[in-house]
């Protein structure tokens, strides 16, 4: 091979690195961004997770910097969903729902009214909106889906469960924040003839329904797991858990889990063939072993009796509060590990393996916690807004997010 030939070689080889250097920068840009990005109940995996790193590891006295606050956002108890410097939420005023669209500078992008929301019974807007491929869903406190496009706001689609599907409610209306499988977006109407149903998200035509087991919906907020080679939808209904095939909408398996007043807004937690679940008003929690033909109990705890505030699975720690304050318990044997007071019964999300907690008493705290106890390291509270202190955290692009009511307030908490 000639010299002029070898060096042709030389160039193209360079030009070869060069562009897998470039591309590979492009994806780890793409990862990085994405992993930012807050898009629906619980974050990107819907396990209360933040993929974010580089966070502070304490905070000054009064709390981290605050960034700004928008007021106006009307009645609510749902979190915000982040996605594309854009920060969605749903409020109520004047008795109706409306979506937001608020920019990550804190400035008003535009609202949409989606119709009737729940003026009664701890009033305000309760669905988390989901944001999945240029598409927003808000489900009302009266089972009523709605698909919003997410650049105008515009509606796309609209259908009312309750009336479709004959959905009904234990009383203190729909909690649900929807669910994106695919091409389908699953809700559960918990009707007289189906208990969940799947959409289709473009459309929001009927792609499949269940046989009802006859069961209401309880305020659950479901996940999908890959199970022994089978998508399974895992939610909580009136009397206990359940596992429908992602595909088809058929029940899978179920186990006994009624609790008191049939409560049961915590979202179940898999792991390696077993579903935590969780109820307040100190009914308790347990773990259910699905990886046999039957489901059955692993184990169960009183301690661990979570209202609606969720629970995060930390290494093999299951962390959340009761009426008292945070328990952690292990997964494999339920023992309890400790107890605190911390920042009391409330809400938390985990960020770059520190706890972010979200008391009802309006106190948010930073927290270190592992098997051997839990410590607070820095912690403020909450002036701005009214009503309950129920919205969960949110860590998006090294800003924590506080919904109070008709306030949304912005924190830095990047290094």
């Amino acid at each position: 091979m000639n010299s002029g030939m070898k060096n042709k070689l030389r160039s193209i080889n360079i030009v070869i690195i060069s562009f897998c250097i470039l591309l590979s920068l492009f994806f780890s840009t793409a990862d990085s961004a994405r992993a930012e990005d807050w898009p629906q109940w619980r974050g990107p995996d819907r396990d209360g997770i933040s993929k974010e790193k580089g966070l502070l590891t304490s905070w000054p006295d009064g709390g981290p910097e605050k960034l700004w606050s928008v007021s106006g956002l009307g009645q609510g108890f749902s979190t915000v969903a982040v996605v594309d410097n854009t920060i969605y939420a749903t409020g109520m005023d004047n008795k109706k729902g409306y979506l937001f669209r608020i920019g990550t500078d804190g400035k008003l992008i535009g609202k949409t009214k989606y119709g009737r929301e729940v003026d009664s019974d701890y009033p305000g807007a309760r669905s988390t909106p989901t944001v999945n491929d240029g598409m927003i869903y808000v489900m009302s406190g009266y089972g009523v889906v709605s698909a919003f496009d997410a650049s105008s706001g515009e509606i796309v689609w609209q259908i009312d469960t309750f009336a479709k599907f004959g959905g009904r409610d234990l009383g203190w209306h729909i909690s649900e924040s929807l669910l994106i499988d695919g091409d389908n977006l699953i809700c559960t109407p918990g009707g007289s003839t189906t208990s969940i149903v799947a959409l289709n998200k473009k459309t929001g035509e009927t792609v499949w329904t269940n046989d009802s087991v006859g069961q209401k919906s309880a305020y659950c907020s479901p996940v999908v797991e890959k199970i022994k080679g089978t998508r399974t939808i895992i939610t909580m209904l009136e009397k206990g858990v359940f596992g429908f095939d992602a595909e088809s909408g058929k029940k899978l398996w179920s186990y006994k889990h009624e609790g008191n007043y049939g409560i049961h807004a915590a979202t179940p937690i898999y792991k390696d063939g077993a579903v935590f679940i969780t109820s307040g008003y100190r009914f308790g929690g347990r773990l259910v072993d699905i990886s046999k033909s039957n489901a059955n109990e692993a184990w169960f705890t009183k301690d661990l009796a979570n209202h609606h505030g969720g629970v995060v699975l930390l290494g093999s720690m299951l962390l959340g509060t009761n009426d008292r304050g945070f328990v952690a318990v292990d997964w494999k044997s339920g023992k309890t590990l400790w107890t605190e007071r911390l920042s009391g019964k409330g809400s938390l999300v985990v960020a770059d393996d520190l706890v972010y907690g979200y008391g009802e008493n309006g106190t948010v705290a930073l927290i270190a916690a592992d098997k051997n106890g839990g410590k607070m390291i820095s912690n403020f509270h909450v002036e701005e807004g009214d009503a309950q202190h129920w919205a969960h955290p949110v860590v998006s692009g090294g800003v924590l997010y506080i919904r109070h009511g008709d306030v949304l307030i912005a924190y830095s908490v990047t290094k």
